[in-house]
């Protein structure tokens, strides 16, 4: 069940949401989008999909308001609802997946990104860092803004040929959770969509969580960026405080 708990006209909006995948990239990559755009928090998703938990205000150190396993954020401004996923699924993702699609459709959002990861041992060839991004788009979304992502030289992820044959594999992205599958369901369905990945491995992920970031921010640019910067990075970017607790309390000096 989706519940909104705000009165927003949605229409033309662009819906962004993170597949539980390898290093929590995408879920990293949302806590950035929520934090430095300062989205409302305006609904829950509720979905016996996944594991129920609630914990503290992630973007708000002294909040009452707690958090949920599925939130919703949005911001009138930049015309984006945003959905945050901080648990697991264990469970079969159908009626999740139908009642996204019912909510788009019914609140005519333009567009969806799924923001995901993929294990970086599955990019075989040696390539620089900022070439380990790599995007899926439906027709739709090719349509209006192939022309956009040539001009930034984005590669394409593309099913890979089959020694010896010429038939090539199923396109999939190992380790990325549900990205490929709500792709497909929501293609399907007519609606327009892309997945935006980048190639790493477990560990600190939060460098990956920020060219996953800046590489959305390309196509959609809700996020200043400083012109200057010869990486063409986004600069001034905020942690939210609950990052303070992503590897646990520091070392105690004594042990050594």
């Amino acid at each position: 069940m989706i519940k909104i708990t705000q009165d927003i006209n949605f229409e033309n909006y662009t819906l962004i949401l993170p597949s539980i995948a390898v290093g929590n990239v995408g879920q990293l990559s949302v806590d950035l989008l929520i934090s430095n755009l300062n989205l409302q928090r305006i609904g829950q998703v509720f979905s016996t999909a996944f594991v129920p938990i609630v914990g503290a205000n992630a973007y708000e150190e002294h909040s009452k308001q707690p958090i949920t396993a599925i939130d919703i954020y949005a911001g009138i401004k930049e015309r984006l609802i945003v959905i945050q996923i901080r648990s697991p699924y264990v469970n079969s993702l159908t009626q999740f997946f139908t009642e996204l699609k019912q909510f788009i459709i019914q609140k005519k959002i333009a567009k969806v990104i799924i923001l995901a990861s993929s294990y970086d041992y599955e990019k075989r060839e040696i390539v620089l860092q900022h070439l380990k991004l790599r995007y899926i788009a439906s027709p739709d979304i090719h349509s209006k803004n192939g022309k956009l992502f040539h001009t930034l030289k984005w590669i394409e992820h593309k099913p890979k040929d089959i020694p010896g044959t010429s038939r090539k594999e199923n396109l999939h992205i190992p380790g990325g959770g549900f990205a490929r599958s709500i792709f497909d369901y929501l293609s399907n369905a007519n609606i327009p969509c892309a997945v935006l990945f980048k190639f790493c491995s477990e560990g600190d992920n939060i460098t990956d969580a920020i060219a996953l970031i800046y590489y959305l921010n390309q196509w959609i640019q809700v996020l200043e960026s400083n012109s200057d910067n010869s990486n063409n990075d986004t600069t001034h970017l905020k942690y939210p405080p609950s990052w303070k607790h992503l590897f646990g309390k520091p070392l105690q000096h004594d042990i050594y």
